[in-house]
């Protein structure tokens, strides 16, 4: 077993040194709308992906997994994934109700102006003057440590889960060092953590959550952590530039129930 590892190692060592001098090549005219960010998303019940009569069935896909909206792969929610933060913001996402047919209209900072057009209806969703749903949202965009290479991804937090998502900034930030000019907040992506998913319930019904455990901080004297590092820098930057471009997907009333994903902080949508 050893040795079959260390050539395959070997392999992708002497692949990589052939590809090197062409890097990117072909890429040139790619451009942000050209490609989709993956999402991870908790599964649940009624997720397609765990439906086996279902055209977007994933083989041995359960509720309570993680999804990579990209790679179609489902992670195991009690191992969970380890992910390196890079880059938070807060979004109001606007959808078009399910009656309507759905669908993704936009999302807007918190401080615009649309944000307080909205009246609260009796499911506890914030609803616009065009009958359209506004949702609270904490976007986390994450550097996914796959055991297919690093990936960049986005982790979305709304309802139930967003007292997490302040909890996880709140730990994050509170993370400082001692530098020559006195103590200092680390970076986002001095951090690994690990997310699995969790049950929960209250008395509108049970879901899965997430749960959100820090690993420890990168060693940048180790040549894969630090390339980790720099992918996660060189990913927030991009992201601050406004270079990524988000393209949402209208969620599925499963979704909803396991993401939390149109009520208040303390309501689950059914």
């Amino acid at each position: 077993m050893a040795t079959e590892v260390a050539k395959k190692e070997s392999t992708a060592v002497a692949m990589a040194s052939q590809f090197e001098d062409m890097g990117g090549l072909g890429f040139e005219e790619t451009t942000s709308q050209d490609m989709a960010i993956p999402f991870l998303r908790i599964l649940a019940q009624l997720s397609p992906q765990v439906n086996k009569r279902d055209g977007a069935y994933v083989d041995g896909a359960e509720a309570g997994m993680i999804f990579n909206t990209v790679a179609n792969k489902a992670y195991d929610g009690e191992k969970g994934v380890t992910v390196v933060p890079c880059y938070y913001n807060r979004r109001y996402v606007e959808w078009a109700p399910r009656e309507k047919g759905g669908g993704y209209f936009g999302s807007y900072s918190p401080d615009d102006d649309i944000v307080n057009t909205t009246t609260k209806n009796e499911r506890g969703e914030y609803i616009l003057p065009n009958g359209n749903i506004l949702t609270n949202t904490a976007q986390f965009f994450v550097i996914l440590l796959d055991e297919d290479g690093p990936q960049r991804c986005l982790i979305t937090m709304s309802s139930t889960q967003l007292k997490k998502a302040r909890k996880w900034v709140t730990q994050m930030q509170s993370l400082t060092a001692q530098g020559k000019n006195g103590p200092f907040t680390l970076p986002m992506m001095s951090h690994s953590y690990q997310l699995g998913t969790v049950a929960e319930s209250n008395d509108k019904g049970n879901w899965f959550g997430w749960e959100i455990n820090k690993i420890g901080p990168l060693n940048l004297a180790d040549d894969q952590d630090n390339s980790v590092f720099e992918m996660a820098v060189a990913f927030a930057k991009s992201v601050k530039a406004g270079e990524v471009e988000v393209k949402e997907q209208a969620p599925t009333e499963s979704a909803q129930q396991s993401n939390g994903s149109v009520a208040d902080d303390d309501d689950v949508p059914f």
